[in-house]
């Protein structure tokens, strides 16, 4: 996907949070932190551990991967692999709900549903055609915005 398709796809959701009922933001709770937090913050460090790794723990398989959860969450998306690109912020996602951030499902539910069935299905060496890889893509840019606070209970104080 080019940059100006990524553009585009951010755009429509943004705007969809713009447009989206205020109704909803009122029940938020608690708040997100990025991928880049919950790397760092695993028993392997290097930050001081979070103990929210404990709902989903750092050593579980993650899917069919071949690798544990902490190992996908820090594995580069070399040429832009899709696989890792939606599982860093999926795992995010995950992390960020089991640790008590209500969860936007009007905007974001999607997305999450997306990824666990993607993941199910697909390995990081899978094949995808360009529509799939759109796809990936958009539901990786949902749960980014999500674990970044621009939509749901927003971004948790560092």
């Amino acid at each position: 996907m080019n940059k100006k398709c990524l553009i585009i796809i951010i755009m429509a959701i943004a705007s969809a949070i713009c447009f989206s009922s205020t109704a909803a933001l009122a029940m938020d709770y608690g708040c997100t932190l990025t991928p880049g937090y919950w790397k760092t913050h695993s028993k392997y460090g290097p930050a001081p551990y979070d103990d929210c790794w404990t709902s989903i723990g750092e050593d579980r398989a993650f899917y069919s991967s071949g690798q544990t959860v902490y190992e996908v969450i820090n594995t580069p998306p070399k040429g832009g692999n899709a696989y890792y690109i939606l599982s860093f912020q999926y795992i995010a996602a995950v992390l960020n709900q089991n640790c008590g951030a209500s969860f936007p499902w009007e905007l974001a539910g999607e997305a999450l549903i997306f990824a666990d069935t993607f993941f199910s299905t697909h390995t990081p060496d899978s094949p995808l055609t360009m529509a799939e890889r759109a796809a990936v893509i958009a539901a990786a840019a949902k749960l980014a915005i999500y674990n970044s606070g621009l939509i749901g209970p927003g971004h948790c104080d560092d």
